[in-house]
């Protein structure tokens, strides 16, 4: 069944990854010893996947461009409702639909900015789970991600993905740090679009660690 008025988009609820956002972290040790840092987050959104086939010209090739809609882990909280706050009852489901309804909103005000922050972080996690997940169904493992994946970074937007990657690698799926480090810098390529100093997006670190504090630990 195709996405209300959007009969090319394909919903995949099957396809649908965990996101996190906020919490704090906690360090650890695991059962071999070695120190760990565990992210307790303050939400979690649930990232599900919407495909649009892509046909090639006179060829029997179809890509796909796999989007994403953020949805609530829980859409309504009875508890908060049956004490009065109808607001706060949905405010989950309100914020979770928030961040994928309109993109680039503006960043001039600090809301704007955590906004931004929140889609860019979102996508970017989004698109590394599924990765490593078709990578490893594919009968791979993490081992060789960097042989059988590039990852082209278009401008400064995605550029919070080389976190998100290091962080998935090392807490995800216990991966030493020289060695997600090695992964990740032959996973990524880079283009920078302009110089200007606004389009490098040098939003305040709090910001960032307050927001995504997994990934800056």
């Amino acid at each position: 069944m195709a996405a209300p008025g959007k009969p090319l988009e394909i919903p995949r609820p099957e396809i649908a990854f965990e996101v996190k956002f906020g919490g704090r972290t906690e360090p650890y040790f695991d059962d071999h010893n070695r120190y760990q840092v565990r992210w307790i987050p303050g939400y979690v959104l649930k990232g599900i996947a919407y495909d649009t086939p892509i046909v090639g010209y006179r060829v029997n090739t179809v890509n796909l461009l796999r989007l994403w809609k953020a949805e609530a882990c829980e859409s309504f909280d009875f508890q908060a409702f049956n004490v009065g706050d109808y607001y706060g009852a949905v405010h989950e489901k309100v914020f979770s639909e928030t961040v994928t309804k309109v993109l680039y909103p503006n960043d001039e005000q600090v809301k704007g900015k955590q906004l931004r922050l929140a889609q860019q972080y979102f996508f970017v996690s989004c698109s590394l789970q599924d990765i490593i997940r078709v990578h490893i169904m594919r009968g791979n493992t993490v081992d060789n991600f960097h042989g059988r994946n590039a990852i082209q970074l278009n401008d400064t937007h995605p550029s919070i993905a080389v976190a998100e990657l290091m962080r998935l690698l090392v807490d995800e799926h216990q991966m030493d740090w020289e060695k997600a480090w090695h992964i990740t810098v032959n996973t990524f390529a880079y283009t920078n679009h302009t110089l200007l100093p606004k389009p490098q997006r040098s939003g305040p670190y709090r910001c960032s660690t307050l927001f995504c504090p997994g990934t800056w630990k």
